[in-house]
């Protein structure tokens, strides 16, 4: 019996060891999850990507901007277009300089960005319609006169960013019926 008994008290002698250690682990882990700074990501989309290749992005954005700068034209008559490939090429290369300097003032000067609200995207998009209406294609794409391209810019940023908007809660909507089709 005295051994029986001995045996026991060495195995539970031994168990309240093991105990011992892993609550000493356990100490060890949480100090060291409270020394490690948590990095907290907040993600502010200014730039509105709808993809993360950018040639699919870089496409939707054409295909969107087309759609919305075509309409755009036809509904108000902002301005004179001598042929409806004009306005392809005019989004063409309003969609890849925009593209560009979206990235660039993201990746430099994000506190423009943010002190402004994105209002500066605004004004480069009026400069950038006053570039193409004057010097790129001054005879065949043409504004009616010097205040329309601010109200083109201001009316293209609005429906463009409702679309957006419309865009990226269709895809939320989306992505969580995928994760709630798997479980």
């Amino acid at each position: 019996m005295n051994k029986d008994n001995d045996d026991i008290r060495k195995e539970l002698e031994e168990l309240e060891k093991l105990i011992d250690k892993v609550k000493q682990q356990n100490e060890e882990e949480k100090k060291k999850q409270k020394k490690k700074p948590q990095n907290t990501v907040v993600r502010i989309n200014l730039a509105t990507v709808y993809s993360n290749n950018f040639w699919i992005d870089m496409f939707i954005s054409f295909l969107i901007n087309f759609i919305v700068v075509f309409s755009l034209l036809k509904v108000f008559y902002f301005a004179d277009v001598t042929n409806d490939l004009y306005t392809l090429y005019t989004v063409l290369i309003f969609t890849v300089i925009e593209s560009f300097y979206r990235k660039y003032l993201l990746a430099k000067y994000v506190r423009i960005v943010l002190y402004t609200s994105g209002l500066v995207f605004s004004f480069i998009n009026i400069l950038l319609f006053y570039a193409i209406d004057m010097f790129v294609f001054p005879d065949q794409f043409s504004f009616i006169n010097y205040l329309y391209p601010i109200a083109f810019v201001v009316l293209f940023q609005v429906v463009r960013a409702f679309i957006k908007n419309l865009y990226t809660r269709l895809n939320h909507y989306f992505g969580l019926k995928k994760i709630k089709g798997k479980r």
